[in-house]
């Protein structure tokens, strides 16, 4: 059953055709994996609405072909590490 936004309104569930239609114009056909993977790093890197040190993040540990097998457990600590240094108190950032 959906429940409402909000503002009230019924929540719409996104379809597969719903997101492929928001993807369309940003992305095209990718020639291999490689291809794909550098696009979307850049595309997640240029965005406006992106945290750039999170995709960064993501874009060294995991948007790669060939992921180092503690990829994840890399990726997870990068991100805890980020979010410590984002959390901390401005004294503390400056003297760190």
């Amino acid at each position: 059953m959906m429940g409402q936004d909000e503002t009230g309104a019924p929540e719409e569930a996104a379809t597969p055709e719903m997101l492929a239609a928001l993807a369309a114009p940003q992305v095209e056909q990718a020639d291999s994996p490689e291809v794909f993977l550098s696009t979307l790093s850049e595309t997640l890197s240029a965005s406006d609405n992106v945290d750039v040190d999170l995709a960064v993040i993501l874009s060294d540990q995991l948007l790669t072909v060939k992921p180092h097998a503690d990829a994840i457990a890399n990726a997870k600590a990068a991100i805890v590490a980020l979010a410590a240094k984002r959390a901390a108190p401005a004294e503390v950032q400056a003297d760190g």
